[in-house]
């Protein structure tokens, strides 16, 4: 970036925390540019192409806006804290990290920031569980799509199980939800989330299985992602491992330290 473009990215940051903090919708509606995050997703082919303009019409596009809008819904009506933690100039992009605080947990978003004609737009949004920017995300459910089609025996395999889990964790059976998720086939578990749902799960049965259950999903050869290390150290309550976690916020999220004392202080959990 110019320093021109650092400028205008601070100036439009500035902008961007005036609006959450007077609930101004209209601004973070147009702020997010839905041009550069399709171009964010690259090459599909006809096929994947056709289900990702498909998918995104109908179910992308209206989650985007729900999840910009719903941090200034949840300070407007339920009394939570945002704040902005960190404006990082990377190269050519920018990107900006915030928190949510709410009800004993905190939330974390982080956006990037790219220019489109000479103004900067919100184009991504970081998910710290997944440890991936929703781009590829997305890319990854429109390639398991094409791969594994409405046709396809293991789809239907993991639609039941997830369907199954869902039903169970709603009706306080973690038993049977934790058998579910196993019944996902490995091929089609293509983000952290199952890990961290066995985990969550495993943890409301009892200590041995949860203890189990972190032995399975944990990879110290590979490292974990964050959020899932951060999971299995509270769970653990292990004091040694949760410093190692803290520091790790601090270096890869840019949690200031005084902060992060303060949300452990307050027993805070991450969510």
């Amino acid at each position: 970036m110019t320093k021109e473009q650092i400028k205008e990215v601070h100036q439009f940051v500035g902008n961007l925390n005036d609006a959450l903090k007077n609930f101004e919708f209209d601004f973070i509606k147009n702020a997010w540019n839905h041009t550069l995050f399709k171009q964010r997703i690259g090459k599909l082919g006809n096929i994947g192409h056709g289900v990702f303009n498909h998918v995104y019409e109908t179910t992308v596009k209206g989650n985007v806006e729900n999840h910009n809008l719903d941090l200034i819904n949840r300070v407007k009506h339920s009394g939570a804290t945002l704040m902005h933690i960190k404006t990082n100039i990377i190269d050519t992009y920018a990107e900006i990290t915030y928190i949510l605080i709410e009800d004993g947990y905190y939330h974390l978003t982080r956006y990037r920031v790219d220019f489109h004609r000479g103004k900067p737009y919100l184009t991504d949004i970081y998910s710290y569980k997944d440890d991936q920017w929703f781009s590829k995300s997305m890319r990854d459910v429109v390639l398991l799509n094409t791969k594994y089609t409405a046709f396809s025996p293991k789809r239907h395999e993991a639609n039941r199980a997830l369907v199954n889990y869902r039903s169970a964790i709603n009706s306080g059976d973690f038993e049977l939800a934790l058998l579910s998720l196993e019944q996902i086939p490995p091929s089609l578990q293509i983000t952290n989330e199952f890990k961290i749902a066995k985990i969550n799960t495993a943890a409301n049965i009892s200590d041995s299985l949860l203890l189990k259950t972190i032995e399975e999903v944990d990879d110290p050869q590979n490292g974990n992602n964050i959020y899932v290390d951060y999971l299995m150290a509270l769970y653990l309550n292990d004091s040694l491992y949760q410093d190692d976690v803290n520091v790790r916020m601090r270096m890869e999220i840019g949690i200031s330290k005084p902060l992060l004392d303060s949300l452990n202080t307050e027993g805070l959990i991450w969510n």
